[in-house]
């Protein structure tokens, strides 16, 4: 209880300070402003595709589940998806999303806590893939990185390459899933990436000015930093990266910051459901039967 109490206290202080920080280095009112002036249309349409990148993210933590001889119903892995978002989200201290689902599945299931294990971290490691590979591929069509165009591509072919080569000597069990999963890790990125695109047209009037690659490469630095869980939902991180990235790529910082926060709120907005699964576990349980992918 004591670590747990202290992860929490430092979750909750890393937090505080960078929001700290980054409202220091920006100007709330004009935060507020922007918010409240955000055509609702097409926040609702950043809420949209939130919800379908979660159903890639579900789907394919369910394929590694599949290779361990976990058969989960898709309806019922969804749910238990929804409940380690929550987790996360409303419920930093403690186990987290990911140790709950580990200790919810070996509980109900028998399943062997060190595969639970091995499985989700793959999971977020072709997360982490999709990601790098999205950068990548941004970084030579925006003016201040195109210098780094030969480099990027060069990081594309040869990191992917390791990638493979890596994966299919320690993780042999799972290759088969390798191109199932991974083609469900960039759909997930696709879609908060069209999340992302969705919040800039409600914050932005002049959408024909608007330079998209510079703010959707911010955005996946900052997914990046927030797979680390420093901060509560990558909240605080995912804020500084856009705050200190603008400035570089000479953006507008109140624009890059609101756009975060408003992400922010967009996943914890998608996240609430998960709080009815913690409070009424039966309902999980209405969807237990076994099924193929």
């Amino acid at each position: 209880m004591f670590k747990q109490g202290l992860k929490l206290t430092a979750k909750i202080a890393i937090t505080t300070f960078a929001l700290y920080w980054v409202f220091k280095n920006t100007d709330i009112d004009l935060l507020w402003k922007n918010i409240t002036k955000s055509d609702p249309l097409f926040l609702l349409l950043a809420i949209l595709s939130f919800l379908l990148s979660q159903l890639f993210a579900a789907a394919r933590v369910n394929i590694f589940f599949h290779q361990i001889k976990l058969s989960l119903n898709k309806f019922y892995n969804y749910k238990l998806y929804l409940v380690g978002m929550f987790y996360n989200v409303f419920l930093p201290g403690g186990i987290g999303g990911e140790g709950y689902k580990i200790y919810f599945l070996n509980k109900n299931f028998g399943t062997d806590k060190r595969q639970l294990i091995t499985a989700i971290f793959l999971d977020k490691l072709s997360g982490l893939w999709a990601i790098c590979l999205l950068i990548c591929s941004f970084i030579p069509f925006i003016e201040e990185t195109s210098f780094l165009n030969i480099y990027s591509f060069s990081a594309i072919i040869a990191g992917t390459t390791v990638y493979i080569l890596l994966y299919k000597i320690f993780f042999k069990q799972f290759f088969t899933a390798f191109p199932k999963a991974h083609l469900h890790a960039l759909g997930l990125q696709v879609m908060q990436v069209a999340c992302v695109i969705f919040i800039l047209f409600a914050l932005k009037e002049d959408q024909d000015n608007l330079r998209l690659l510079p703010y959707l490469t911010l955005f996946l630095a900052s997914a990046f930093m927030a797979l680390f869980p420093f901060t509560i939902g990558g909240l605080g991180a995912r804020e500084l990266v856009f705050l200190y990235g603008s400035k570089y790529l000479e953006l507008d910082p109140q624009i890059a910051v609101t756009l975060s926060l408003l992400f922010f709120a967009v996943s914890a907005i998608c996240s609430l459901p998960g709080g009815y699964f913690i409070f009424r576990p039966e309902a999980i349980a209405k969807e237990k039967n076994s099924e193929t992918i």
